[in-house]
Parts: C-alpha cells; sequence; structure tokens
C-alpha cells in the first residue's frame, strides 16, 4: 500500500487528531485542498456518507482503546469518513461488541449490503449485526455456525459463496419473486372485476377444481423449468467474470420500479383474461337461460 495510518492513541482528542490528520494527508496526496474541512467537524450529520475518491491505496489500523473512542456519537463520522477513503481497515484487539458496533456504523451511514464472517463464539454479535452473516466452521466450535446465515469450512470459499452460489441465489429470488407476485396479483385482479358484476356477493369466477389446481398444477410447470434452468452462466464464467455480480450490488433485477411494472402487467393481464371471454359470451345467453 501507498501508506498505513496507526491509531493507538489513549484520549479523544488524541483520537481525534490521529484520524484528521489521516484523511488530511490522503487528501494531499490525491491533490485535494489539505484545509478541507469534512462535514462532520461542523455538525451536519447525513443521512448517507459517500465514497471520496482518493489516489492511491491506503490501510487504517486501530486498535480496541482507540476504537472506543471512535465509536462515539461525536466522532464516528469522522471515523467513518477516514475509514471510507482507505482500502483496507483492520481493527484489532477489539470486544465482540465493538465488532457489532463498526458493522452497525457502516449499516446506519452507508448504502451498502454488509457482511460478516467469523469462526467463534466472540464473532456471533458480529455476524448477527451484519445483513448477511457466514461461519466458518472449525475448532473454535460451532456458536458462529449456529448464528450463520450460511457456513462452509474454510475461508477460501467466501469467493465461490459470493461469486457463484450467491449470485445464482439473487437471480432465482428476482425471477420467483417476479413470477408469484404475477400469478397471484392477476388470480386476485381477476375477482375484482367479476366483483362489479356480481353485487360484490363474493361469488367466485373460478371453477372449484381449478382453484384447487392453480397453484398445484397450472403454475407449477414453470417453477419447476425455472429451477432446472435457472444457471444463466456456469459457474466457472461466474469466477472468471467477477462484473457479472454488479447487477446485484445495483438491484437492477429487482426493485421498486420491477415491482410496479410486475403489478401493471398483472393487472393487464386480468383485463384481458376477464373481459374477452366477458365480452365472447355477453349476448350468447337469451333471458330466459338458453
Amino acid at each position: 500500500m501507498d501508506d498505513i495510518f496507526i491509531v493507538a492513541a489513549d484520549s479523544p482528542e488524541e483520537v481525534g487528531q490521529e484520524l484528521r490528520d489521516a484523511s488530511m494527508k490522503m487528501r494531499l496526496d490525491s491533490g485535494e485542498d489539505a484545509f478541507f474541512i469534512p462535514e462532520s467537524i461542523l455538525g451536519n450529520n447525513p443521512k448517507v456518507v459517500q465514497d471520496e475518491n482518493v489516489n492511491g491505496e491506503y490501510g487504517l489500523v486501530i486498535n480496541g482503546h482507540s476504537l472506543a473512542y471512535a465509536l462515539e456519537g461525536s466522532m464516528e463520522l469522522e471515523f467513518l469518513r477516514t475509514a471510507c477513503m482507505c482500502k483496507t481497515v483492520i481493527c484489532c484487539r477489539v470486544t465482540p461488541m465493538q465488532k457489532a458496533q463498526v458493522v452497525e456504523l457502516v449499516k446506519k451511514y452507508k448504502q451498502a449490503v454488509t457482511l460478516a464472517i467469523g469462526d467463534g463464539a466472540n464473532d456471533v454479535s458480529m455476524i448477527k449485526a451484519a445483513h448477511i452473516g457466514v461461519g466458518i466452521s472449525g475448532q473454535e466450535g460451532m456458536q458462529a455456525v449456529l448464528s450463520s446465515d450460511f457456513s462452509f469450512a474454510q475461508f477460501r470459499y467466501l469467493q465461490r459463496l459470493l461469486l457463484v452460489h450467491g449470485r445464482w441465489s439473487y437471480l432465482r429470488m428476482c425471477k420467483f419473486l417476479s413470477y408469484f407476485f404475477y400469478k397471484n396479483f392477476t388470480f386476485t385482479f381477476m375477482h375484482f372485476w367479476f366483483a362489479f358484476f356480481c353485487g360484490f356477493s363474493a361469488q367466485t369466477v373460478y371453477d372449484e377444481t381449478f382453484i384447487a389446481l392453480y397453484n398445484l398444477m397450472y403454475t407449477a410447470l414453470p417453477v419447476l423449468g425455472m429451477g432446472l434452468f435457472d444457471q444463466d452462466v456456469s459457474d466457472g464464467w461466474s469466477l472468471e467474470y467477477p462484473q457479472l455480480y454488479e447487477p446485484g450490488q445495483r438491484s437492477l433485477y429487482f426493485s421498486k420500479g420491477a415491482f410496479i411494472k410486475c403489478a401493471l402487467h398483472s393487472c393487464y393481464s386480468s383485463l384481458v383474461l376477464f373481459f374477452v371471454p366477458y365480452a365472447a359470451v355477453r349476448d350468447s345467453v337469451s333471458t330466459d337461460g338458453h
């Protein structure tokens, strides 16, 4: 790395000064104004802390004693801004609660998905605080595994968990959510349109057999096909091209906009499915029932 900053002070004032010196040094090396005053010093409390473009790779090392001061309310934003300017941040000799507090700090002020990985009981609070918890089963016991969302035996499997299985899982869930929202909304909207013609008497437009077989057979084949052919690329391609992971980070496949489109598609489908047969048989029955 270009430089490594060590924060090991014993008082809040010294910790704050070391953090400011580190951020000022990184801004100087990037060609920015050396006397740039961060918004956190001015008392502004933003909801989201944006990343700053820093030319170079820097590291930050802070011990548990200094981290206790850095996580205080008056200094946490300064610590987070300085940490986000670095390529790597190491918090050494910290308590389990401090591990969880660092994760909560990132969750609070960064628009990012957090992942925590640990192998022992002292990592349980951190694993539970993160969006995704990963436990490593080994000599440290099974407490981390029992508290995690995913588990494996060696740390090197983390790459495959994210780039292969995590990506496949994201694609699979997006397709399933869109499909299930679509079919259930369409099914419900049909009853809503029919209610205007039956006086809102709760009479069903479907035959009872069709209702029983709707999820069991009629809409099960797409789910079965999706489960058999849900891998768009092989695992080797996923590892060779990590850029395929970016759509999941940007929520491109499922978002509020995608949900609205799905709801509108369901509404359109239900209108076609109901009013086309209604128009076809509207004048086909006489008043005497023939």
